[in-house]
């Protein structure tokens, strides 16, 4: 068995060291030999006109549908037919000067090359010389930049992430224009070969964190990467968490501004949801839109949407707990009114709330699914049927509607984790429905405890509140006015804490 190991690993190696030929025939059938003959693979043979007559042949590899055809014909194809090469000139370098690409590299390894072939580059290889060239002359049609459908903005850049990398790149190069932004490319996926691109910037993001994140994305052996979810779930501390403790945005603006920050984001190729590190749970509740409009507003937003966190998570639960075991905490008027619109429901008041939580999620994940007509039409008039039609017939209290519909329109609030609410709201009921107010209270416990002990990528998931930085409140659960945000959070490890040095002087004094 080791020698056949043995055997398989120089097979491997020496495929991979495998180099061109000078003869352009032997090239073209080791092309087709790990290519084979696919319809997309285009060989477009020709011959380069020399002085004296002479011709040397030549031949443009491309694929399909992912180069410029008018690029390849115009800037590779007609500089070589005319005019004639000098004698002297019967060189790559010579060649290469001829043609007019942005990019052109010379390569001797045939794997390596058809790999960039496969990434919208062109290949030239010429008669008598053991090299091929790489030109760079993508032309493959990519989505126009938009507004994310799932980001809105009322005051703030329309511009979204879109599927092209080289895209997402230029828009975060265009907001933080200095040599301190990098950009690393993995390539992840023995046959997918999908570009991840590493971004941060140099002089404010800890070495530490980099290469943290470099380490665990280079350690993820795939055969395929199709988005930036599966890289999320593979290198998140808690991948069996309910809580996600990675983030991710379609706005250049936020990842923008994140990088500022001290964070790393990472884009995938071919997806436009780029991903950030560390990601805290305070963030679920902020916004890029909240530090364009005043901070008294911001702030009151920010509280309305923990309020609304809360709601959604806890009333069902609540309902549950007081009709069943604590009616004392039911208002002496309201306690009539739900009496007597239980008294004809045949069915138990748990089996009732989960009815009409299960069906709120399928009327909701109907509504995402379909069409965007049809699916307006589900969310909107389905609920207002399903439920009159349920209250009428008497198979759920009117109560009930009301409790688990505003449960659910609170949820809509806090979009980032919208998710999250849906299972922790099932898993508090279950607990109060059995238990009562005990089991609710305990619920609540053990999911702060939970949410306590996570980590992002070493970061505490709670911070600033546990561990306690106080400085970092100020931009929290409310946000106190610009010129008083004058260091980068203490919660994010960075080398740079100052990031306004000045601001005007005003007549009005803090």
């Amino acid at each position: 068995m080791k020698g056949q190991n043995k055997q398989q690993q120089n097979e491997s190696t020496s495929t991979n060291q495998q180099t061109f030929s000078t003869d352009l025939k032997q090239n073209e059938k080791a092309i087709r030999e790990l290519l084979g003959y696919s319809q997309d693979v285009q060989l477009t043979k020709f011959k380069i006109q020399l002085k004296k007559g002479k011709q040397l042949d030549a031949m443009v590899v491309a694929i399909d549908g992912l180069v410029d055809e008018e690029a390849k014909r115009n800037n590779i194809l007609k500089p070589l037919l005319e005019p004639p090469l000098e004698e002297d000139e019967e060189d790559l370098q010579a060649i290469q000067s001829r043609l007019s690409v942005k990019q052109a590299d010379i390569e001797e390894n045939i794997e390596k090359t058809l790999k960039q072939l496969l990434k919208a580059q062109a290949l030239l290889l010429v008669d008598g010389f053991p090299k091929g060239m790489l030109i760079a002359i993508e032309g493959f049609e990519i989505r126009a930049i938009d507004e994310p459908e799932t980001e809105k903005t009322v005051r703030g850049p329309r511009e979204g992430f879109i599927e092209s990398i080289s895209v997402n790149l230029s828009l975060l190069r265009r907001r933080i224009s200095h040599p301190s932004l990098r950009f690393e490319t993995l390539e992840i996926g023995d046959y997918s070969q999908t570009g991840v691109t590493i971004a941060y910037v140099e002089d404010i993001a800890k070495p530490e964190l980099i290469n943290q994140v470099k380490e665990r994305i280079q350690q993820i052996k795939v055969d395929m990467l199709n988005s930036s979810g599966e890289i999320e779930q593979l290198i998140e501390d808690h991948p069996y968490s309910i809580f996600p403790t990675i983030g991710n945005t379609e706005r250049p603006d936020k990842a923008a501004a994140l990088l500022m920050e001290g964070r790393v984001c990472i884009l995938v190729d071919g997806h436009p949801v780029s991903l950030f590190v560390p990601y805290l749970f305070v963030e679920s509740i902020k916004n890029i839109e909240d530090y364009s409009s005043r901070p008294y507003y911001a702030s009151f937003v920010r509280l309305l949407r923990f309020f609304a966190f809360t709601i959604s998570i806890t009333l069902p639960a609540l309902f549950i707990s007081a009709v069943n075991f604590n009616k004392s905490l039911i208002p002496s008027d309201m306690v009539v009114p739900i009496t007597v619109a239980r008294e004809s429901v045949p069915f138990p008041l748990a089996l009732e709330v989960i009815i009409m939580i299960l069906m709120f999620e399928v009327v909701r994940e109907a509504g995402v699914r379909l069409p965007d007509q049809i699916g307006t039409a589900i969310s909107i008039v389905g609920p207002l049927i399903l439920g009159d039609v349920a209250v009428s017939s008497a198979l759920v209290g009117a109560p009930t509607v009301i409790v688990v519909s505003i449960s659910y329109i609170a949820a809509f609030v806090i979009t980032p984790i919208a998710d999250v609410t849906a299972l922790l709201r099932l898993a508090l009921f279950v607990a109060a429905s059995i238990f009562g107010s005990y089991g609710l209270t305990v619920g609540l416990l053990t999911i702060i405890t939970h949410m306590v002990s996570l980590t992002s990528l070493g970061v505490p998931y709670m911070a600033p509140f546990s561990p306690f930085h106080f400085s970092d409140w100020s931009d929290a659960f409310v946000r106190l006015p610009t010129r008083l945000l004058r260091n980068r959070p203490k919660s994010i490890p960075n080398q740079r804490s100052k990031k306004v040095t000045s601001v005007p002087d005003t007549d009005d004094k803090p």
